[in-house]
């Protein structure tokens, strides 16, 4: 077995001295010590600077000796090494005082012997490392304790916090002073004391727990969710007090309850797309059969009447379809550079008698707003159903603000349901006084057919319209309300520069147009199919029909005239509209496409804009607007 080597500064300026001590600590086997001389301190602190100790041996009389002074320039140079004084009898005094100024032990010069100096030198050097490497484990949990990311605290039996770390003063907003003269239920949201009461009888009575969520109040007010589990603590098996340790998930439960909204509306989105696309079949074959037996109806027959009634019925569930299609992003809009204030003015104009005299008006447009990039009608329907909404807010009157600002967002802006990206916007806003909203409803403003409106007052739908129009033009919108205090909607869209001015508007032939061309339309849908060869044979046209793809590839390549147009729905079975004019438009290049849909999101239109050339018929059409689609198209160089 190895003997352990220490190495000792011996500073002492008596030669004779010296040489006893180093005969004394001389001897053993499991022990070696290595004594190195040092004459003063200035010497000794040379070597401290560049050489390896285990300890200091420092004759209290050497030259230079300065008691606390002394001893802490040998610490400064040496670092945490033990320092025995030797002193002599009468120096005894000296001696205890240096044990307070840092010395780890002191011996009486005419007291040493070698057993004395060796056991001395020995415990002072182990005793050093057991402290040092205390000193650092402590050391190591303070510094992990301190700067964790996550929240550490400690209770006693009755929920007093007896220690809290930095991130815990951070997340709270509290002084560890401030925590400390707490009670942890003095910290909890009021709706979730029940909570805490529960987990810590259950941390008492050493049952099993999860982690569980609690709402916390910080010290300005604002509420922080925290992740939490905690457990006993016991010494002796006596139960001393509660150890826990938080996360702050506030900003991740907002991501995700953004995302879950988010995912929530796109996937009614789709089903309100599906469902308008059916339901607009059905609406066409409801108009067109309407307008055939209108137009065979003597004024004075009794059931013009009831047809009348008919063709307002389906009007209105087209306007709801066109709502829906709205909502779910997937109508065609026909984008133009403009500046909002102009659209601001234009309604400002109707608002009179929409908002009543009970509600005071006021706007506030900067005169240098930049352009955005959007549907004139569209966005001209969220100002009004935001208004509309505003007036209905406030029945007893109020104040309705309309604003518009440039705005330039350096960092990305977010509330509990929505995040605005960094960039460049046009914002208007549209703030009324009226009663407000909590915030489960907040919550579901958004969503269709939901309504806090009485029944038969109200849709549901006019901020679901919102939503999807201001979405499909590449906008953010942002609402802030509280019960009793009004609501603020902000709409932020992009802001874009030099755009060049929109096409004049081409004038439009009403009335019916009629022709003698050779027309293949392809539908899916039986009853809207026999009605549109109705409608056209009766307006001089010669019609092909097919159900499907397939089977108007056969009848084109089998007819032996020209085929002048196709007259094809956009999603069918098989194969779509757009694949299909593909492919006949191989062999037949002189012919025209018209698409028709009533969920037009294929490939013929991407981002809810149309492609180069394409011409589109919405549905639900009426007779007049089938046979101008049809006659433009045809008549188009």
């Amino acid at each position: 077995m190895l003997a352990r080597l220490y190495r000792i500064l011996l500073i002492e300026d008596d030669p004779s001295l010296a040489q006893s001590i180093w005969c004394m600590v001389q001897g053993g086997q499991d022990l070696v010590f290595q004594v190195v001389s040092a004459e003063s301190l200035r010497a000794a602190s040379s070597k401290l600077a560049s050489e390896k100790f285990d300890a200091v041996l420092l004759d209290a009389n050497v030259r230079e000796f300065k008691r606390l002074a002394s001893i802490t320039e040998i610490c400064s140079h040496g670092g945490p090494l033990p320092i025995v004084v030797l002193v002599s009898q009468k120096e005894e005094e000296l001696g205890k005082q240096s044990l307070t100024e840092g010395a780890a032990e002191y011996l009486l010069k005419e007291s040493l012997n070698q057993e004395l100096l060796r056991k001395t030198l020995r415990y002072a050097i182990e005793f050093e490392r057991v402290e040092n490497a205390a000193w650092k484990c402590e050391q190591r949990f303070h510094d992990l304790f301190e700067n964790t990311k996550d929240i550490l605290f400690t209770l006693d039996l009755v929920g007093n916090i007896t220690s809290l770390n930095k991130s815990g003063e951070e997340v709270m907003g509290l002084s560890r002073s401030e925590a400390l003269r707490n009670n942890i239920k003095n910290l909890v949201a009021p709706e979730h004391h029940g909570i805490c009461r529960e987990m810590m009888q259950r941390v008492l009575n050493e049952e099993p727990l999860q982690n569980f969520e609690i709402q916390m109040i910080r010290k300005d007010g604002q509420r922080v969710i925290l992740e939490t589990s905690v457990r006993l603590i016991q010494s002796g098996g006596k139960k001393e007090g509660v150890q826990g340790i938080a996360r702050d998930v506030t900003e991740r439960r907002r991501l995700e309850n953004i995302v879950r909204q988010s995912q929530k509306l796109e996937a009614i989105g789709r089903l309100a797309g599906g469902l308008a696309h059916d339901f607009n079949n059905l609406l066409c074959v409801i108009i067109g059969h309407t307008e055939i037996l209108s137009a065979g109806l003597a004024p004075t027959d009794s059931a013009v009447n009831n047809v009348t009634q008919i063709k307002k019925a389906s009007d209105s569930a087209a306007a709801l379809t066109r709502q829906l299609l709205a909502f779910s992003r997937k109508q065609v809009f026909h984008p133009q550079a403009l500046d909002l204030n102009a659209i601001v003015v234009d309604t400002e104009k109707l608002l009179g008698r929409l908002i009543g005299e009970h509600i005071e008006l006021f706007t506030a447009l900067d005169p240098a707003l930049g352009q955005v990039l959007v549907d004139p009608a569209q966005v001209e329907q969220v100002l009004m159903n935001l208004i509309l909404n505003a007036r209905d807010a406030m029945p007893r009157g109020g104040k309705l603000t309309i604003e518009t600002s440039n705005i330039h967002m350096e960092e990305k802006h977010e509330s509990n349901r929505s995040s605005v990206p960094a960039g460049k916007y046009v914002l208007f806003s549209v703030t009324d006084t009226g009663c407000g909203m909590d915030q489960e409803t907040q919550n579901r403003i958004f969503e269709p057919f939901y309504t806090t409106k009485e029944l038969g007052k109200g849709t549901g739908l006019g901020l679901a319209t919102v939503y999807g129009i201001v979405k499909q033009s590449g906008g953010f919108i942002w609402v802030y309300s509280e019960c009793g205090h009004g609501t603020t909607f902000k709409v932020y869209l992009p802001r874009v520069d030099n755009l060049p001015a929109p096409p004049p508007p081409s004038k439009q032939l009403m009335g019916v147009h009629t022709g003698t061309e050779t027309v293949l339309l392809v539908e899916d849908a039986e009853p809207l199919r026999i009605l549109i060869k109705e409608i056209l044979t009766n307006c001089g046209y010669k019609v092909l029909v097919a159900e499907n793809g397939n089977e108007a590839i056969r009848i084109a390549q089998d007819f032996r005239g020209p085929i002048h147009l196709l007259l094809t729905d956009v999603i069918m079975p098989g194969m779509g509209g757009e694949k299909l004019a593909a492919q006949l438009l191989r062999f037949l290049p002189e012919m025209k496409v018209l698409y028709m849909s009533g969920y037009p999101y294929d490939g013929i239109v991407r981002s809810g804009i149309l492609e180069t050339g394409v011409t589109l018929l919405e549905k639900p059409f009426t007779r007049e607007i089938l046979t101008r689609h049809v006659g433009q198209v045809l008549g188009a160089q």
